[in-house]
């Protein structure tokens, strides 16, 4: 909170420039920029909304890209993830369009931001483009770059301040976690407390999401039951998909689904054993050992994270399984590693889908009830 107050003291005199949040995954950096937002402009002057903006692309075989932005009085922001490799053209348009008409007054009330999430994906040409026009257009427009470290923006690192975020402390979660418990009248021990906090390495957002999950999985709370992660439904959902409809158009809506989980930070491993498991339930000895047969062809070729022996039982719903609760999310990995494990998924995804296809036509010619 001094960081923030610190910050704030030099928005408010109108001392601020440009700045890099930087941190891990779930430290805050959209938490912190919003407070920022809202402190320089008002609440009252920051209504966030969420758009679609069509983008031109010129020069490229795609005429235009949709891109999902939020975008207030006062700022728009953008995740360059989402971008597909367009990042330099839709960059340069919110750039373009953050000028000031000719001859007009630069003061606070007129101030735009562009803030740029994934920020590490810029290109060092791109960087010093951005330094450029920042110098060019000196005053009103202000950028916000948000990413996991500040030494992948070295080109406009000069000209902004960096604000460095550190992950919660084992304390600090288990503190947060008893204070929403008092809030909402929740009797929470501090085993449960310290086993939420575990699971969710350093990760603030995961360990609320997990409290909650848990909580209205069972409360009274009891010593030594499941916790939960609040993922459970969503991977249970998408294997309920799969089987509904196997499809090309289906796997393009699960795609979505399983990158929003890797997103969040959440293990592969977790998600594909789970995934596994909703795909065996309630079905006969033949069917479950040809999707383990599938699944190892996984396991063999994911590596040292997908290794079965570091993992401990977790029960959810009335099946045990062999996922591990505690230490679930992924604590540091590379965006090519996360694309790796996402793919390998994506791969057993396919080939499940292709394997019932070819069940529900056997049985069907048969006569048999699925």
């Amino acid at each position: 909170m001094n960081l923030l107050n610190a910050i704030c003291i030099q928005v408010t005199e109108q001392e601020c420039n440009h700045f890099i949040f930087e941190g891990g995954q779930a430290v805050g950096k959209r938490s912190m920029v919003l407070a920022l937002l809202r402190e320089a402009f008002g609440p009252h002057n920051l209504q966030v909304q969420e758009h679609s903006k069509r983008i031109e692309l010129k020069g490229e075989i795609a005429r235009h890209i949709d891109v999902k932005i939020k975008i207030s009085g006062h700022h728009v922001e953008v995740n360059l993830a989402d971008l597909h490799g367009y990042e330099n053209h839709v960059i340069t348009t919110l750039l373009n369009e953050s000028i000031l008409p000719p001859h007009s007054i630069c003061d606070h009330t007129n101030c735009k931001v562009i803030v740029v999430h994934d920020a590490d994906r810029l290109s060092s040409d791109f960087q010093h483009y951005i330094g450029w026009f920042l110098g060019r257009y000196a005053g009103c427009n202000k950028i916000i770059f948000c990413c996991s470290d500040s030494s992948n923006l070295e080109a406009v690192k000069h000209l902004c301040k960096v604000v460095t975020l550190q992950p919660p402390s084992f304390e600090e979660m288990i503190k947060v976690l008893e204070f929403i418990a008092m809030k909402e009248g929740i009797d929470l021990p501090r085993g449960i407390s310290s086993r939420i906090a575990v699971s969710a390495s350093n990760n603030l957002r995961q360990a609320i999401r997990s409290f909650e999950a848990t909580w209205r999985a069972n409360y009274p709370f009891i010593e030594g039951q499941p916790i939960l992660t609040g993922w459970e439904e969503e991977i249970y959902n998408v294997a309920k998909k799969i089987m509904e409809e196997p499809s090309p158009k289906q796997l393009y809506l699960i795609r979505g689904k399983i990158r929003k989980m890797i997103d969040h930070n959440v293990s592969p491993y977790f998600i594909f054993r789970h995934l596994v498991t909703e795909l065996k339930r309630d079905r006969d000895k033949d069917f479950q050992n040809s999707v383990d047969e599938l699944a190892s062809n996984l396991n063999y070729c994911a590596g040292r994270k997908f290794q079965k022996d570091q993992y401990k039982e977790y029960r959810s719903r009335d099946t045990t399984l062999d996922i591990s609760i505690e230490h679930f999310t992924v604590e540091a990995h590379d965006q090519g590693e996360a694309i790796q494990y996402f793919i390998k998924i994506e791969e057993f995804t396919v080939r499940f889908m292709s394997f019932y296809r070819s069940f529900i036509a056997k049985n069907s010619s048969k006569g048999a009830v699925l």
